[in-house]
């Protein structure tokens, strides 16, 4: 058994010598009860009448399920630092992958995820055509796909809850491959002693020689009938990855202390498994639902009459066959008192708590019944602001992951080290509004601020931010103010160019 420690004031575990009990706690009659009821009262009767799921090992104060270990904890378990054991993470992240493939509502809530976050895609747009360049080779080369891996990048992200993007860069011209790194390879962080978030290095654990690299060390190597592979100390030691340089690492589902992140489907690993279950239950009372037996009755027959009456329908009849017999025989069916219909709101009721979990509204969870097109609009305003948050992490990993391809381009002078590297990463518009009601609104206010700065009640630039705003688009209003004298300049540059007020202008 394991070495383990009691909390102050708890019991002591109750199979230790009389002497090591003496030294923690001494207990009387009197006292074990008055101990048991402060048991009671932290805890409830619920730790002792159930055993507990195996989440609860995971995030909850039960060691196990047995009564002698009852509040008490691993010393493994290092709960200063909020990151499960290693163990503990690789099992989550089993299960979470599990989920993903073989329960159907797990599915759902990964792909609906990535579905909203990514819609049709990402565009990038840069100021300098080099740099757009640039991007655009990086984004559409073979290698990389970025068209269909930004996909495979956001479902991971919830899948995993975290990633860690691999380089690989060309020293020659700058061209840079990205790679994903499978996170339950990647078994320690080593971060700066002062500063937890600040990432130093990667572990990835010994994977082994592969087929097409037997001998471990980076090259293929031709192997004699009946030869043994030989095995490199990197293999069996796995390796460091430079964080920045050549990983690097995005989490979600985190504290600002712990390192790993967590998937979407961790907190609702219990209750798809309770779903599932209960679902798996429901096939089968509706199969067995509509079974029946026949029930014969024998008036006045004796043993021996019965016991032939039981050979001679050994084989129950076929449907829609005709049954004669006497009156000293009654023919009956007799189905099963199943009541199925009762345990619908059970079934619902642990939906609920699945959704709430994952921040979805029901009838994104293919149940529409229990809401109509106004509810249904009220109910979808957290999720959406869910997806943009979301959107927010994505267009992170993405600006980190240009980035270095800019910096790389530079390196190799292919960019020269003046050129404005700004761009944008234009992701889909979650938020589905009325268009037609939206332009009427944006008009009567347009209206309304023509008045106001009629009366100098309002100046320009507050009038433009209150119309940004209300469209939904952040655009910094001195430089849109900018832009509009640049082409009016332009325009008053260029002999016969109109302007915005419909005036031509005219050459000097």
């Amino acid at each position: 058994m394991p070495p383990r420690f009691s909390f102050p004031g708890w019991l002591p575990n109750r199979h230790a010598s009389s002497t090591q009990r003496s030294g923690a706690l001494a207990i009387s009659s009197t006292g074990q009860s008055s101990a048991l009821d402060r048991v009671r009262e932290q805890l409830g009767p619920t730790a002792f009448a159930s055993s507990p799921m195996q989440e609860d090992g995971y995030w909850g104060r039960l060691a196990s399920g047995v009564e002698e270990d009852y509040f008490w904890r691993r010393l493994s378990d290092n709960w200063y630092q909020k990151d499960p054991i290693p163990s503990t993470y690789l099992e989550l992240h089993n299960q979470c992958y599990e989920a993903y493939n073989a329960n159907p509502l797990a599915f759902a809530i990964i792909e609906i995820t990535t579905s909203f976050v990514m819609g049709k895609g990402v565009t990038i747009a840069a100021r300098d055509p080099r740099v757009q360049r640039v991007l655009l080779d990086f984004w559409y080369d073979p290698e990389n796909q970025m068209e269909t891996r930004v996909y495979s990048l956001c479902t991971e992200l919830a899948l995993y809850g975290e990633q860690f993007i691999r380089f690989f860069v060309n020293p020659y011209n700058g061209r840079v491959t990205i790679r994903q790194i499978d996170p339950s390879l990647i078994d320690e962080i080593e971060t700066d002693p002062d500063d937890i978030e600040k990432p130093l290095r990667f572990h990835r654990r010994p994977v082994g020689p592969s087929a097409s690299l037997p001998n471990g060390s980076g090259q293929s190597a031709a192997l004699s009938p009946g030869a043994k592979p030989a095995t490199s100390a990197a293999s069996l030691e796995g390796q460091w990855f430079k964080a920045g340089e050549e990983v690097v690492q995005f989490a979600i589902n985190k504290v600002s202390s712990a390192k790993r992140g967590k998937s979407d489907l961790a907190t609702l690993l219990p209750w798809l498994r309770r779903y599932k279950d209960w679902l798996t239950d429901r096939v089968r009372i509706n199969k067995y639902k509509g079974a029946f037996l026949w029930d014969v009755r024998l008036q006045g027959a004796d043993r021996k009459t019965i016991e032939r009456k039981k050979m001679e329908y050994s084989y129950p009849p076929e449907p829609g066959s005709v049954i004669i017999h006497n009156e000293a025989e009654t023919w009956s069916a007799i189905k099963p008192e199943i009541n199925a219909n009762e345990a619908a709101e059970d079934g619902r009721a642990i939906k609920l708590m699945i959704a709430v979990g994952a921040q979805l509204p029901e009838h994104y969870l293919a149940d529409g019944s229990y809401s109509n097109r106004a509810t249904a609009a009220e109910m979808g305003l957290p999720t959406l602001l869910k997806f943009q948050r979301r959107q927010f992490v994505m267009r992170a990993m993405l600006r980190t992951i240009l980035d270095r391809v800019l910096h790389e381009a530079s390196r190799a002078g292919t960019l020269p080290p003046t050129v404005d590297r700004h761009y944008d990463i234009i992701f889909p518009e979650i938020e589905v509004t009325d268009h037609a009601t939206l332009a009427s609104a944006v008009q009567m206010l347009v209206s309304a601020l023509s008045a106001a700065k009629s009366q100098s009640w309002i100046s320009d630039e507050t009038a433009m931010r209150l119309i940004f705003q209300f469209a939904g688009e952040e655009i910094d209003v001195h430089e849109e103010k900018g832009r509009i004298s640049r082409q009016h300049d332009q325009l008053e540059e260029r002999p016969g160019a109109v302007s915005d007020s419909g005036e031509k202008s005219q050459p000097l």
